[in-house]
């Protein structure tokens, strides 16, 4: 099952900023708590994360386009797949040509983009992890001896003497994850069934055939993110945060046609490969957009939220791995309170837009001077990406500190401080949840006193820096101050 937010956790992440991937080691800092010193937590990693994407590409436009955006991001992975499968709206074909078209024009402005970051992966080795899936639709494909060269892919990756936990993001149907669940199952002992499990972790764009229903129900345990609706009610979703205008209250001036031909289609090989829209746009995007080490969240934490939305447990403390959406009140581009699903992503549309543009931007040139680079953040001494945390108690005064920070591109840096309400006030909503005062929103520094609590209670609080390059890029640190009860 995920972790709790209750206590105080050491967070585990990789550090990939915009222009390198930059080992960090632990710090042991001092915060600024009337006088008293109390360890700041984090311990950092600079592996990247694990991914397998199933994709109905060609159905529709939007598959295409969340491909194009993932190879720009693919130095902050290592791919261990990419397989075109089918859904509801594809149901008797994959389309695996579309992929390796799209990892041609990947290639072609590859030296540009490796001019900008590190880690990004050879075309061969993308084109080696390429598969296409079963060409039949939901679970009526799946038992014994239907076996794919995708669903094998699966399985071997798992089983890599490898740590770290294999996403799997299903941009459609899951008739691949399926049968390689089903085979494992019908070929191993429940003890090496329950340590596969254990390794494997699911992002779904909700169920686009009917294997979701048939993964969570025989392997509860399976840690599987998504939007639970009925049948087709994909509005009802989070993801439609990402562009859609059911998702109201969200910003559409970057998310069509005109803002898209502008600042990703027509530039160079990699833009001429991502399609106009004909919905809305990249609906399948959120799934790795959670993953991307931004500085917002941990992956293993889906109630903190960050560019994927926010996602929680069906009842507290229970052993299913399953967590579906939940809601972040936010105010629109109409001035207006929503409190929705989707706003847990559209709340950051600006954001990975700009940051989405200047990525493109890069493809066109190696000459880094000439393009724009995320904001480096340090947060009360600590930098890279790592959530920090540390206890204090009622009544004390806490600082934090964005001294150290800066821009690789001499750009001047804007800072905001704010704390994020919902993943403190989940049991209670946010209206009820505990608040604090931040004696400063804007600027390097910031404090606030702690508030009484009668439990322990987590507050996070979130340092945005945005430069003033073109386009402005943003990035983030979050906070998490646990406030225990004073001693009377």
């Amino acid at each position: 099952m995920f972790l709790s937010t209750k206590g105080i956790k050491s967070i585990s992440l990789s550090v990939c900023l915009a222009t390198a991937c930059v080992p960090v080691f632990a710090i042991a800092a001092t915060s600024s708590t009337s006088g008293e010193s109390v360890e700041q937590k984090n311990t950092v990693s600079t592996e990247k994360t694990r991914i397998l994407i199933l994709s109905d590409i060609g159905n529709e436009p939007d598959d295409s386009q969340s491909l194009v955006r993932f190879l720009l991001y693919s130095n902050e992975f290592d791919v261990e797949g990419i397989v075109a499968t089918t859904s509801t709206w594809l149901r008797d074909k994959v389309n695996t040509p579309m992929i390796h078209e799209r990892i041609d024009a990947y290639e072609r402005v590859l030296p540009n983009l490796q001019k900008h970051a590190q880690g990004y992966p050879s075309a061969k080795a993308l084109r080696d992890v390429v598969r296409s899936g079963r060409a039949g639709f939901g679970m009526a494909h799946v038992g014994e001896g239907k076996s794919t060269d995708a669903s094998k892919l699966i399985i071997q990756a798992v089983d890599k003497r490898d740590d770290r936990p294999l996403w799997i993001t299903l941009w459609g149907g899951g008739v691949d994850l399926a049968q390689a669940l089903h085979d494992v199952k019908a070929e191993r002992t429940p003890q090496e069934v329950d340590a596969f499990i254990s390794k494997i972790r699911v992002y779904a764009i909700s169920d686009q055939d009917n294997t979701g229903a048939w993964i969570r129900g025989n392997f509860p345990q399976l840690r599987y993110i998504t939007s639970i609706h009925a049948w087709n009610e994909y509005f009802l979703s989070t993801w439609i945060g990402m562009s859609s205008s059911r998702a109201v209250g969200g910003d559409m001036s970057k998310v069509n046609n005109e803002w898209l031909a502008e600042n990703i289609r027509r530039k160079g090989p990699l833009g001429a490969v991502y399609p106009p829209l004909e919905y809305s746009m990249e609906g399948d995007s959120p799934s790795f957009l959670y993953l991307l080490r931004t500085g917002l969240g941990d992956p293993e934490h889906p109630e903190y939220g960050n560019w994927g939305g926010r996602y929680g447990e069906i009842s507290p403390g229970s052993e299913l791995g399953l967590r579906v959406s939940t809601s972040d009140e936010v105010v629109g581009i109409d001035g207006k309170k929503y409190r929705t699903a989707p706003a847990t992503i559209w709340r950051w549309r600006d954001a990975y837009q700009n940051d989405f543009a200047a990525r493109m931007d890069w493809t066109l040139t190696g000459d880094v001077k000439k393009t724009n680079h995320n904001p480096h953040l340090v947060l009360n001494g600590k930098p890279g990406t790592e959530i920090v945390s540390w206890q204090v108690k009622a009544g004390e005064s806490v600082t934090l500190s964005a001294h150290g920070s800066g821009d690789v591109d001499g750009h001047a840096v804007t800072y905001r401080w704010w704390q994020y309400k919902e993943p403190t006030a989940t049991a209670m909503g946010v209206h009820f949840g505990p608040g604090i005062t931040l004696s400063q929103p804007e600027g390097g520094k910031t404090s606030f006193i702690a508030p009484a609590v009668k439990v322990p209670t987590p507050f996070h609080i979130i340092l945005e820096g945005t430069d003033n390059g073109s386009p402005a890029l943003t990035s983030y640190r979050r906070a998490i101050v646990t406030v225990v009860p004073s001693e009377k």
